[in-house]
């Protein structure tokens, strides 16, 4: 058996693999707990618990490996244009991972192959009773008085049954369960690309010529918009044919962008604000005046009245495609509630309804029922995609209690000075490959961040030469009600901060080297320089924050380091935050914990009471001072004797 692969930081602990295990690849096996810190390798892909991917995924890889039965000319064209053949990158070589390949493929077997136009059949199709139970169904479906679709189902994920509402008959919607750092934006563009060229090449009106990329925030979306402006990434991946690219006229409309949509070949990116419905129908007065004279009539008289929504309102097909899609699961919220403004205006509806995110969950705790792929973070971390989380637990405390703002320092003390010197060696390591590491440290409240920044400022050890730009804080909003989770609530003030922050951190002559924030970061943190994690917040249920998501924001990985060497993750915390991280656990996420050195600080403070005994020590000029010659100067003959005999 070959050597495990080396970490770049050291650890008192082999960290668990698979040998040979190739991401572009299907899996062949997976590791299971065997014990605390133990792990063992057991043969098959590790099962989901999703409704409908077992049963589907076993019939999608019988499929493949068939050949693709009753696909397009087109399709077939692209499948093994992109899966079949060695693509150059900048001199490198490049494929795609087996979960955007996966993904792909499950959508065209459902929507080409089997031709389902309804979710309903799916279910029935695919479901899979997790009770084991001979007797009952696996699903059940109802419709309540307004007409509402439900099924009733067991959810292993909390070992209950109960009901989840379906999407409007007619509306075609699925999720594609992926792991953060796994490469969504990838998928999504071969999605974008099968279904533009069959709609080209086949003249089949099934498929969608034009797409609606949306994102939760403006953060997603310019991390979108980067890849996507003038069909970028369509041009530096190996997505379309060489002979096919005279063909591709898509255009591609950002939020700034305001002219009129073409009748077909449009990619829509925009964050889901910029779609709610016109400044008509949100208009609600505010004073006497504006009650009997109606709305201000727009300022910017060349910009056309007609909105974003109503510009979409008129094309042919859409696919709408959701970027972080746990937020769009209440029919409560305005963005469900835009799309399916959109979707009924349509002549043909939206054509195709795709969800990615990487924790596809209701705010009740369950998963979609309409997720047809399922690529966990247990599998990112086998596949060595993602970096390796693990527990560095240095501190056996008691979780502190009464916070203010005024003991934050000494209440956390030992946890803040055992994350920094991690992060300190961190630094040392990864400086000597051209890598600047960064702590993200998470607080609970803005007031707990500035002291928590500001008592690391004034540390001289560091070695910080701009303190106030190597340390920085990211303030956040309180959020006001249950809509607001669809945006991070960045104070105005600190929102171009963290705009700039998201895309130069990762650059060698930024400076941050140290952020400390209240905000979660959920989605859109697209940085990958974060080796430390620090948690010094409450991380409850009520919260509604998934452990994955709270580590999430550290797990890509560093790119220019040689993947010779695993790159990790380390979570600090509080007892409750080592154990919120431990729930990863249950998703078969191997979590090791190390205990490493250097050990914590002993801290000695001044104590008023023995002020009394303070002895005043003078300072005074060295009397003796040190030699040093070289050794082959001297000349032994010559040194006195310690004992003379006489």
């Amino acid at each position: 058996m070959a050597q495990p692969p080396r970490t770049w930081i050291q650890y008192d602990k082999t960290l668990p693999y698979i040998e040979d295990r190739d991401p572009s690849s299907k899996p062949a096996s997976h590791l299971v707990n065997d014990g605390e810190n133990s792990y063992k390798v057991v043969e098959g892909r590790r099962p989901s618990r999703m409704l409908l991917v077992n049963k589907l995924r076993s019939e999608v890889d019988r499929w493949r490996d068939e050949d693709y039965p009753g696909i397009t000319e087109t399709t077939r064209e692209l499948l093994y244009f992109w899966f079949f053949n060695d693509h150059m990158i900048n001199g490198e070589l490049f494929r795609y991972w087996f979960c955007q390949r996966e993904a792909v493929e499950t959508l065209i077997y459902l929507f080409e192959v089997r031709k389902f136009d309804d979710l309903e059949p799916v279910i029935r199709n695919y479901a899979e009773n997790f009770r084991k139970d001979l007797f009952q169904n696996a699903v059940e479906f109802a419709e309540d008085l307004q007409g509402r679709r439900k099924i009733i189902r067991y959810f292993p994920e909390l070992q209950q049954q109960g009901e989840q509402d379906l999407p409007e008959k007619g509306l075609l919607r699925y999720a594609f369960k992926m792991a953060t750092g796994t490469g969504k934006t990838y998928a999504m563009a071969l999605i974008i690309v099968w279904s533009y060229f069959n709609r080209l090449r086949e003249k089949d009106k099934r498929y969608p010529d034009n797409f609606l990329i949306i994102a939760p925030n403006v953060i997603v979306y310019e991390r979108l918009a980067k890849d996507f402006v003038d069909s970028r990434i369509f041009y530096n991946l190996p997505l379309i044919p060489p002979a096919w690219r005279p063909n591709w006229q898509i255009r591609v409309t950002l939020r700034e962008d305001d002219s009129p949509l073409n009748p077909s070949g449009n990619l829509i990116v925009n964050n889901i604000q910029q779609l709610y419905e016109s400044r008509s129908a949100d208009f609600s007065p505010e004073n006497i005046l504006e009650e009997i004279l109606g709305e201000a009539p727009q300022k910017d008289l060349t910009k056309s009245s007609e909105t974003l929504t109503d510009r979409i309102k008129k094309l042919s097909s859409l696919m709408v495609i959701n970027d972080e899609a746990h937020h769009v699961h209440d029919e409560e919220l305005k963005w469900h509630q835009t799309l399916m403004s959109i979707h009924n205006s349509l002549p043909g509806g939206v054509n195709l309804w795709l969800d990615f995110s990487a924790t596809p969950k209701t705010q009740t705790g369950t998963y979609y029922p309409w997720i047809i792929v399922d690529y966990p973070l247990a599998q990112a971390v086998e596949d060595r995609i993602v970096k390796v989380p693990l527990i560095v637990h240095r501190v056996d405390r008691k979780d502190p209690e009464d916070i203010t703002r005024d003991n934050v320092i000494q209440k956390y003390g030992d946890w803040i000075s055992a994350a920094l010197e991690r992060w300190r060696e961190h630094y040392k390591t990864y400086s000597a490959v051209g890598k600047k590491p960064v702590l993200f440290i998470m607080a609970e409240r803005n007031d707990y961040a500035d002291q928590i920044a500001m008592a690391i400022r004034k540390r001289k050890d560091l070695g910080f030469r701009s303190p106030d730009k190597e340390v920085i804080v990211i303030h956040v909003k309180s959020r006001e009600g249950a809509a607001a989770e669809t945006e991070i609530k960045i104070s105005e003030k600190d929102l171009p901060v963290l705009r700039q922050l998201v895309r130069q951190v990762d650059e060698p002559d930024n400076e941050v080297k140290i952020i400390v924030s209240n905000l979660m970061l959920r989605e859109g943190w697209d940085v990958q320089n974060v080796t430390i994690v620090l948690g010094l917040r409450p991380f409850t249920s009520k919260a509604e924050i998934l452990p994955e998501q709270a580590i999430g924001r550290g797990l890509r990985l560093m790119r220019g380091v040689s993947p010779a060497h695993t790159q990790t993750l380390e979570v600090i915390g509080t007892q409750a935050f080592e154990a919120f991280v431990r729930e990863l656990e249950k998703e078969g996420v191997g979590i090791n914990t190390v205990k490493i050195p250097p050990p914590l600080p002993i801290i000695i403070s001044h104590e008023r009471s023995r002020l009394e005994y303070d002895i005043a020590i003078p300072q005074t000029e060295p009397s003796l001072v040190r030699n040093y010659k070289k050794l082959e100067e001297l000349d032994p003959q010559k040194i006195p004797p310690v004992y003379n005999s006489d």
